[in-house]
């Protein structure tokens, strides 16, 4: 006997009720019960009846987790799926969530997330070259859908792409604390390189060239996740480290956390030092003082990938079994937020 909505419920220990909301695309359960529920069903081997899967037709948004730093300790993925959702309802599709696990069998979860939908969105943030051979040969590029790679984009494989703009939000958030006189900027970076952090990594480090700055860059190695980011701060600056001025961070996460370390310290901010991050989350308003950061489109980003996938549906193309079909790669704008982690340079004693 197979998996049923009311196995699901039990192992979640909510209501079949909840259960059906979710499998079915229906209001009444949050994004977040819905995605445990799908999840788990993903995990447990649900097959949705056929007198369900037929009627509205179902799209899947797939999280891929490599480690899952990247993507947990933020809510990029779930305002990228308040876009999806939005035009999805437009177009007449359901939406389900599924988590692909790098340690878990390939194979086995490729046939899940393509079984019973017409396309799928991928959020690709922690997906690295190295995963491509790994997919093709779990079956994904011969799977007759169409995808969507949200968050990442890579030249080793034919798959259309939405992407922010990481590269010129970066430069312009350094070229921003330069003009504010900062003799230069250091970097609060992540040791985990996802393919975003390494655009805005290339980034800063052009800002920095057509400013005229050629010592070396100073670079403060610390975690992803909040608690990793404080306590790498804190031993740096405990180990004798000296902050500049200006510091740039790869995302809000990693600058919020450190904003924390530093005025543990003794450090006033932005009187001795000004951080900007990056991604404008919601933590932005809540640090003190308020962050100023680069801010990603995300909710468009999920239009604009439900709309390449629509169209690809329509047309009956899948970029990844036909590469006459050419590849879509859009990329989303970013600007800078001015907020009051950041003030001119005043000089040092």
């Amino acid at each position: 006997m197979g998996v049923t909505a009311k196995d699901i419920a039990e192992k979640l220990g909510i209501s079949p009720s909840a259960v059906s909301l979710a499998m079915n695309g229906k209001p009444g359960v949050s994004v977040a019960t819905r995605e445990r529920i799908l999840a788990e069903a993903v995990r447990m081997g649900y097959a949705m009846p056929k007198s369900q899967a037929g009627a509205v037709p179902n799209i899947r948004y797939v999280i891929f987790l490599e480690r899952g730093d990247a993507v947990k300790e933020t809510s990029f993925y779930s305002i990228v799926l308040q876009g999806i959702e939005a035009k999805a309802k437009e177009y007449g599709y359901n939406v389900l969530i599924s988590y692909f696990d790098t340690s878990r069998d390939w194979t086995e979860q490729i046939a899940a997330i393509c079984k019973d939908v017409s396309g799928l969105i991928l959020l690709g943030t922690e997906v690295e070259g190295r995963h491509l051979p790994l997919a093709e040969a779990a079956g994904l590029y011969k799977q007759p859908i169409p995808m969507v790679m949200v968050d990442n984009a890579s030249n080793l494989v034919d798959i259309d792409c939405v992407v922010a703009d990481n590269r010129c939000g970066a430069y312009r958030a350094v070229s921003y604390l330069l003009q504010q006189g900062h003799p230069d900027v250091g970097y609060l970076r992540s040791p985990v390189r996802i393919g975003s952090f390494t655009e805005r990594e290339r980034g800063l480090v052009k800002a920095r060239k057509e400013h005229g700055l050629t010592a070396p860059l100073q670079c403060v190695d610390v975690g992803i996740s909040s608690e990793q980011a404080f306590y790498g701060m804190s031993a740096w600056l405990d180990r004798g480290g000296k902050p500049l001025s200006a510091f740039f961070a790869d995302n809000d996460i990693i600058a919020a956390s450190c904003i924390r370390a530093l005025k543990a310290r003794g450090y006033r901010i932005p009187g001795d030092v000004s951080i900007v991050g990056f991604d404008d989350m919601p933590i932005c308003t809540m640090v003190d003082p308020p962050l100023t950061t680069v801010h990603i489109s995300k909710e468009l980003m999920g239009m604009v990938a439900m709309d390449a996938l629509h169209r690809r549906i329509q047309d009956g193309t899948h970029a990844l079994n036909d590469v006459r079909t050419g590849v879509l790669r859009t990329t989303v704008s970013t600007h800078l937020v001015l907020r009051e982690s950041v003030a001119p340079y005043a000089g040092r004693d």
